[in-house]
């Protein structure tokens, strides 16, 4: 009798993307597969989606100059798990401009959403977001595994490759004001930008002080992968999960979680879209 094949849920999550211009391929990247709403969304950078560095404007194919105007999606083939289904998803519009959901203060956030709509024969395994509130307390030290395809190579066929490296800073404080992300050590290659970040323990602290030890494994999701610092470092940044829920509301969440500091009613929002708070983020407040 031959044993059946193990695959590990998340890793039908994670799929590979490749930015184009026309037929030029313009690199290789990840995204994952998320559900709002019931809608699915592919989640990756904004930097991969628009071909420039967030940061500096900067085109990021040096080659040709060229900034991507579809996403290649490997998808997985609806009622046949280990088949693949290769779509180019268009990214511009020549009406609507960008078809990918951005965060309210956009590219300062570089993640973005793009809607999965009217694509045949696919099967969307989504990463279930709720994995972001499982009561584990992460600390610096702690393994984390990037869930994504360096340099874009693949197990078998398509499926993703996991690096596991170290939370680097302390997960709740923002590597830079403003921009809530926290640092990993881990040795991940050009590719994994966008992939899924998870902590799996078999061992942890629970936010009451209670200790677990050998209860079975818990798995929290930690946040989207948007590559290293600096290409002379093995130090990357990841995006915390509440930017998501930011992103699909298309305005800032004012909590214990975000720990933003709620501003005057009249001041300028600090999502920077040139509004009051209290006609912008702040008018559910």
């Amino acid at each position: 009798m031959v044993s059946p094949i193990i695959i590990d849920p998340l890793s039908a999550t994670s799929l590979r993307v490749v930015p184009k211009f026309n037929d030029v391929e313009l690199a290789s990247a990840t995204a994952f597969t998320v559900r709002w709403e019931s809608q699915p969304y592919l989640i990756t950078n904004w930097h991969v989606v628009t071909g420039r560095d967030p940061d500096t404007g900067e085109c990021l194919d040096k080659k040709h100059a060229a900034i991507p105007k579809t996403l290649s999606v490997r998808f997985h083939a609806k009622g046949n798990l280990g088949a693949w289904r290769l779509v180019d998803l268009p990214l511009l519009d020549p009406e609507q401009g960008h078809l990918w959901l951005e965060h309210p203060m956009g590219k300062v956030i570089d993640v973005v959403a793009i809607p999965i709509a009217a694509v045949p024969d696919i099967h969307v395994h989504a990463l279930d977001l709720a994995l972001a509130d499982v009561d584990i307390v992460p600390t610096p030290a702690m393994p984390v595994s990037v869930i994504g395809y360096p340099l874009g190579l693949a197990a078998g066929e398509s499926w993703p490759i996991w690096k596991t490296g170290h939370i680097a800073s302390d997960p709740d404080l923002d590597y830079e004001p403003g921009r809530p992300a926290f640092l990993i050590d881990a040795t991940t290659r050009s590719g994994m930008s966008g992939a899924p970040v998870v902590l799996r323990l078999d061992s942890y602290r629970r936010r009451n002080g209670t200790q677990v030890l050998g209860g079975g494994m818990a798995t929290k999701f930690m946040g989207v992968y948007a590559g290293r610092i600096h290409d002379a470092s093995e130090i990357g940044r990841v995006w915390r999960p509440f930017v998501l829920s930011e992103l699909f509301r298309r305005k800032l969440i004012f909590n214990d979680v975000t720990r933003r500091s709620v501003p005057g009613r009249v001041a300028a929002c600090p999502c920077g879209r040139g509004r009051r708070f209290k006609e912008c983020c702040g008018s559910a407040l």
